[in-house]
């Protein structure tokens, strides 16, 4: 069985929070209407481009055999997951200074 990884509050621009796993929080940008966490990219060769982290596992999604599924227990997510994000998607951002 998968184990989900620390989590870190993080405070949004509306003064709620959401856990988001440790690794991720230098990369956050904000979450999305459906509360899917957005990460910007970091690694070569897709430096900054958004990606979205599934709700189960804070993972990216991948396409599996017929759906797109978690990178970590394969449970199938919103098919959005399995591409790059637009800057239109992000609902709510990271609080500035928090």
């Amino acid at each position: 069985m998968a184990t989900k990884s620390r989590r870190v509050r993080i405070v949004l621009e509306n003064n709620q929070y959401v856990l988001a796993p440790k690794w991720a929080v230098a990369d956050f940008v904000g979450a999305d209407e459906y509360g899917n966490l957005i990460i910007r990219e970091t690694e070569a060769p897709f430096a900054g481009k958004l990606v979205g982290l599934t709700a189960c596992c804070g993972a990216t999604a991948k396409g599996c055999d017929g759906y797109i599924g978690c990178r970590n227990c394969y449970q199938e997510v919103d098919s959005y997951l399995g591409g790059w994000i637009p800057e239109s998607m992000i609902f709510l951002k990271k609080k500035v200074g928090a």
